[in-house]
């Protein structure tokens, strides 16, 4: 009979199995062990960096700052330097102790009195500046600007105050060509104290229609409101000559993205002069009805005549939509950081002070408190190719039904364009690695404010070659290929005017060329919704609507190309029908060069046309060696038409946006296209730029550039809660043509010559001109140490 092993108590070797199973036991769990000590070995191996050269693991060093091989050719030379604090203090106690003038401190000043607006920095003549800088003479003096509201005389005076480090003198600043005294009513409208003034007439109004306010706007009122409080926006110009100051004034609910709330109130207030018992409130819009004043407003609520509104107070959704809170579907699924950029072998540009110096480039720069960033002295491999690149104006045009949209046309500078240069972040506005500089103005304040790191520095890598090519042999391999790494140098600050974020960058590249641009973000200007708005925007969300706009940038660029002596041409690529001479009896369309040398500034103006395309060259007599002429020349990459007629009431306050490039010679009293006193005299400007273009000579002169960008902007859906900067964007460049023998970055490293090391091309040999490989440090950790403050004291 055959034994049945089923049985445990009958298994002939059960005392054995059950030894077997604890040593399998222990054997398994000794595996496992093994196997995690193998892992963790594995991982800590792993996050060491290898050294490529060697293949041995050890620990790497943090990526240095700077790289020892990075030397500067010389000093910053101090003349471009914005004034330091100390500077601007000097300046503004010397003027205050000024008794003639009679000046109030701004802390204490009204309206009425006289006080000082802004101080900044005036550049001395070009002409001294470069006898400084190439022939060794004396260094220019450094003077001041200062503009002051003479409330007690009903006029603005300007005054060159000089020398800044002992102030000992004051010049009124008078400029050929331009009104002097500056019309009272032309000055930019002053955020403290005139609208301090303006709030004490709309406190009137709103206080008188409290109980409307109430009703209509859910608790939203403008005086004694609590956490339901009334933002005051204002449109500009302000009247239509400089004798006229008068405007409309709408409000906004106070929440985050405030813009994106609007209610259907608006004041239009007179605040003509220094008199303000003088001012006061001429229209009143509520509801789309109209309203001589808040009597005959209020007159129509309590007889129940009147049309009432009803905006609820924004909460949950209705609130979040303008704001920056994370909703919808997590991208990616799992918070993860994204690729960033990092200098294995340090910066490889040098900073003194405001110079800069990077691959054959050297610049200096500054910042106008009302214009903006600049850079001069900007030198390609030791020559001299722009004296001045700098932001002029900034022009958004609205168009609309309500009041307030119909008549908004901002000129930037009037907004303290270069003062609203706030702090940046690093790792998001500039990378981890950039080097960040703070920017001091005093300008609407009684004390200098420095925004701390306003504007940053960086080397890019712009994620496309420069240049490549690959060299087929058409037999199944290649004869080499080439390539650089497009790395470039960015000079970047972001300009908040109120409710928009321009991002301007200047841009300077290997091969000679300088890229001026421009990017727009921020949230669009928020207006209400109704039936009458369907022709002049789209819906954005429930009562939410934006005026279409346009948005006209103008840049100066004072080229000196191989000297000062520079003619302008433009190049038109034509066709021409002709008999072939190479084959009977045919005829062939061709392109052709037409080449003309613009001998007058009214000649030279220029406006795109697809049916005459052109290059437009600055030129000088000197020759490279293939014997052609030397030049520069601007190519846009951000063409915009001013739309509205020439004859139109704001053209004058903003007519270089006429042409998309206009050249004229140097000129001392034609430093800027544009003034801070055009916003509010558009019809009697104080700086038309059409009195800059005459029939003077421009043939081997001093030539400057006036290049005006810009884009039009439809307001949309996807531009909640804010617009994003992709396709948001204008810009120009500086690009050598004929200047240099070669291109220039063929001297550079950055490129990559790869050719087969056997006639099979089975092997490579690769030739990075010495560039070192591998990964050689860690990058250095960052954190976002962000105040968001500007201080006026230390």
């Amino acid at each position: 009979m055959a034994k049945d092993y089923t049985t445990p108590s009958e298994h002939p070797a059960s005392g054995g199995s059950k030894r077997w199973k604890l040593v399998s036991a222990g054997l398994l769990l000794l595996s496992l062990v093994f196997l995690i000590v193998i892992i963790v070995l594995g991982v800590k191996l792993n996050s060491k960096p290898a050294e490529a050269s060697s293949g041995s693991v050890k620990e790497t060093k943090s990526c240095r700052r700077e790289s020892p091989g990075i030397k500067l050719t010389r000093k910053s030379s101090g003349i471009f330097e914005d004034l330091r604090r100390d500077e601007i203090k000097r300046v503004r106690d010397y003027m205050l102790a000024q008794k003639t003038l009679d000046l109030t401190p701004y802390e204490k000043a009204t309206v009425a009195d006289n006080y000082i607006y802004f101080i900044k920095l005036y550049l001395p003549n070009k002409a001294d500046v470069l006898r400084y800088l190439d022939e060794n003479g004396p260094k220019p003096e450094r003077n001041a600007q200062v503009s002051l509201f003479m409330g007690k005389e009903n006029k603005v005076r300007e005054f060159i105050v000089g020398p800044v480090s002992s102030p000992s003198r004051h010049n009124e600043h008078r400029v050929p060509g331009q009104r002097y005294p500056i019309p009272f009513n032309a000055r930019p409208f002053d955020d403290i104290i005139e609208l301090a003034a303006v709030q004490k007439l709309v406190h009137r109004v709103t206080s008188l229609l409290r109980a409307l306010f109430l009703e209509s706007y859910d608790g939203y009122t403008n005086d004694d409101c609590g956490e339901k409080c009334l933002t005051i926006i204002y449109s500009v110009p302000m009247g239509t000559t400089s004798e006229t100051r008068v405007n409309w004034f709408w409000f906004t609910r106070t929440v985050p993205g405030h813009y994106e709330f609007p209610i259907d109130f608006e004041l239009y207030i007179q605040h003509e002069g220094s008199n303000v018992s003088n001012w006061n409130v001429e229209k009143i819009v509520y509801n789309d009805q109209k309203f001589d004043s808040a009597e005959d407003l209020l007159n129509a609520y309590k007889s129940d005549s009147l049309n009432k509104s009803f905006f609820a107070a924004p909460i949950g959704e209705s609130k979040d939509f303008a704001s920056y809170k994370r909703r919808g579907k997590p991208k990616p699924q799992v918070p993860l950081r994204g690729p960033e950029q990092y200098q294995p072998d340090g910066q490889r540009y040098a900073v003194d002070d405001r110079r800069i110096e990077y691959m054959g480039w050297e610049f200096e720069f500054g910042n106008d408190p009302s214009y903006g960033l600049a850079a001069y002295d900007i030198r390609f491999n030791g020559e001299r190719v722009v004296y001045e690149l700098s932001l002029q104006e900034a022009v958004a045009t609205y168009g609309g039904y309500f009041p307030s949209q119909t008549s908004m046309n901002f000129l930037d500078a009037s907004w303290r364009l270069g003062r609203s240069s706030y702090e940046l972040v690093r790792g998001v506005d500039c990378p981890g690695h950039a080097t960040f500089f703070d920017l001091t103005n005093f300008i609407g304040t009684g004390e200098e404010e420095t925004m701390r790191n306003a504007v940053c520095v960086f080397e890019l890598n712009t994620g496309i070659p420069l240049r490549r090519h690959y060299d087929n042999d058409f037999a199944g391999s290649y004869k080499f290929y080439g390539g650089m790494v497009n790395t470039a140098l960015v000079m970047r600050t972001v300009s908040t005017v109120y409710n928009y974020d321009y991002i301007w960058d200047f841009i300077f590249y290997q091969n000679g060329v300088i890229e001026v641009k421009i990017s727009a973000s921020g949230y669009v200007m928020g207006s209400l919704y109704t039936d009458e708005v369907k022709n002049y925007a789209y819906k954005l969300y429930k009562q939410l609507t934006s005026a279409t706009h346009d948005h006209l940038l103008n840049i100066k660029v004072d080229l000196d190309v191989a000297g000062i002596k520079n003619s302008y041409e433009t190049i038109e690529i034509g066709i021409e029908n002709v008999t072939s001479k190479w084959e009977d009896n045919q005829r062939r369309v061709r392109k052709v060069l037409k080449r003309s040398t613009k001998s007058t500034e009214k000649d030279a103006l220029y406006k795109f046309d697809f049916d005459h395309p052109k290059y437009l060259n600055f030129y000088s007599e000197k020759e490279n060696r293939n014997g052609v002429k030397r030049g520069y020349r601007i190519q846009h990459a951000g063409i915009m038409k001013q739309l509205y007629p020439e004859d139109w009431m704001i053209v004058p306050m903003v007519s270089w946006s006429l042409y998309q490039l206009a050249v004229t010679r140097y000129n001392e009293s034609e430093r800027r296209s544009s003034s801070i006193y055009n916003q509010n005299s558009p019809t009697d400007t104080q700086v038309d730029f059409r009195n800059f273009v005459s029939d003077e000579s421009i043939v081997n002169q001093d030539l400057v550039a006036w290049v005006t960008m810009g884009m039009i902007h439809v307001p949309h859906s996807e531009d909640l809660p804010n617009t994003g900067t992709v396709g948001s964007s204008a810009s120009f460049f500086i690009r050598p043509f004929n200047y240099f023998d070669e291109d220039p970055s063929i001297a550079s490293s950055d490129a990559i010559l790869i050719t087969p090391s056997d006639k099979e091309a089975s092997g490579q040999k690769i030739d990075r001109f010495g560039t070192p490989e591998g990964p050689v440090c860690v990058p250095a950790e960052y954190s976002i140490n962000f105040s968001g403050r500007y201080a006026k004291e230390d």
